[in-house]
């Protein structure tokens, strides 16, 4: 039972020391052509603010697999150089 009291304390550490969030939405422009955008929400003072707002247009792939997973890279990269300001 300790175990799980410390692993939830920890994980309440980690969410507050990084405020950023990212959501991954993969969108069909047209059969087989996918793209991607994502959003990076920043968590302060109990409110959500949208920060970044990207659409993946230029980059276009043939599964919606595929532009998930760019997605998520291009916006994983982003909000850590935010986390690092």
């Amino acid at each position: 039972m300790k175990q799980s009291i410390n692993r939830n304390n920890r994980s309440n550490r980690s969410n507050r020391s990084n405020p950023y969030t990212v959501s991954v939405y993969p969108i069909q422009q047209e059969p087989g052509v996918w793209f991607a955008t994502y959003l990076i929400a920043e968590y302060k003072n109990g409110s959500e603010y949208i920060v970044a707002n990207v659409s993946l247009r230029h980059a276009t792939h043939g599964t919606e697999a595929q532009a998930k997973q760019a997605a998520r890279r291009a916006a994983e990269s982003a909000a850590a150089g935010m986390r690092l300001q």
